[in-house]
């Protein structure tokens, strides 16, 4: 009876001992899938905080842009008022029916500025690198 007691502990023991090398080596495999999913883990939430750094540097720069912008248009809204305001005090009715000379000739200057900044604006060379003498 004591060696078939011992035969049946031995057999038990050795059961355990095969179980529990097979689990250790299933947790050791579990493991290394871990330890790689963290690696991708970390590589995709650095691509992410890179992502959130370039978008927050766009960001920035809209709103720089967009800051600039608003100065210009107050900046256009008094050149505005300005002129506004000189057209107010004077009366170029009269003046044209008095002195058409003198009208005519800041009209005509006017007139040739603009059309050459027309020009200037509608010359479809005007990005073209060698023609870059403009």
């Amino acid at each position: 009876m004591g060696f078939k007691l011992s035969l049946i502990l031995g057999g038990l023991l050795l059961v355990s001992v095969a179980g529990s090398a097979w689990y250790i080596d299933y947790l050791n495999d579990q493991i290394a899938i871990l330890k790689g999913n963290q690696i991708v883990l970390e590589s995709e939430i650095q691509k992410q905080n890179d992502s959130i750094d370039r978008f927050l540097e766009q960001q920035k720069e809209s709103q720089n842009k967009l800051n600039d912008m608003a100065l210009a248009n107050q900046e256009a809204q008094r050149e505005v008022n300005k002129l506004r305001s000189t057209f107010a005090k004077h009366d170029l009715d009269n003046l044209a029916i008095n002195k058409p000379a003198l009208v005519e000739k800041m009209i005509n200057r006017g007139t040739a500025r603009v059309k050459d900044d027309l020009i200037k604006i509608t010359n479809p060379n005007q990005f073209n690198e060698e023609d870059n003498t403009n």
